[in-house]
């Protein structure tokens, strides 16, 4: 599996379980037994509470107005301007850059 959650409606995949000849087996025989139909009512309890929903966007730790340093190019200390896609948008000193959250270091204290 990979790191990205694979988004899906889950009312296509009741209506696909519920309607589809490709979805037979879920159903034993092509028969709607009790243990069939109790599996996609549970099925659908699990989609209806949630529990397939995509975890949250995680907020990185670093936040606009702080300082912070590249790791492997040397821009000098620079400050977070605001967030681009899955980039943070960065105002070093001599250059603007947009920085993947793991190329970046947080610098803790004052301005000198």
């Amino acid at each position: 599996m990979t790191d990205k959650p694979r988004l899906i409606d889950a009312d296509k995949l009741l209506k696909w379980i519920e309607e589809s000849p490709e979805a037979e087996g879920f159903w034993g025989e092509g028969e709607m037994t009790v243990q069939a139909t109790e599996s996609f009512d549970n099925l659908d309890d699990a989609i209806a509470l949630g529990k397939f929903d995509p975890d949250p966007p995680q907020q990185p730790d670093i936040q606009i107005g702080d300082r912070v340093q590249h790791k492997w190019i040397d821009h000098g200390v620079g400050t977070v301007m605001g967030f681009s896609e899955c980039l943070i948008n960065v105002q070093f000193p001599d250059v603007y850059a947009s920085c993947f959250e793991e190329n970046l270091l947080k610098v803790e204290g004052k301005k000198e």
